[in-house]
């Protein structure tokens, strides 16, 4: 099985994972209900809902921090039409030019 379509259910499974986290499982609607009950008995559905639970959990723990600063923000020279190593050659380029 390849990776692409080993996660083609990963959208879905994060939709119902934020639909119970939002309203939790018992709030669900007998149609909504019977729809996860379909999309569920599939276990590569469970699967990666079960990643949804374990990315979401590991997410939490995690320390943001403070977001960054307007300044901060208008100083960053990242170009976000371009890709991350293209511009990170680019700096390289011009610190090494310095």
């Amino acid at each position: 099985m390849s990776r692409k379509h080993a996660n083609t259910a990963i959208p879905e499974a994060v939709r119902w994972f934020h639909r119970f986290r939002i309203r939790g499982p018992t709030a669900l609607a007998p149609d909504e209900s019977a729809e996860w009950a379909r999309w569920s008995a599939d276990k590569s559905h469970q699967a990666a809902f079960q990643e949804a639970e374990q990315l979401w959990e590991r997410l939490r723990h995690l320390n943001g921090g403070a977001p960054p600063t307007q300044q901060e923000l208008d100083s960053d020279g990242y170009d976000p039409e371009r890709s991350i190593s293209e511009w990170l050659a680019q700096t390289k380029h011009k610190k090494a030019g310095r």
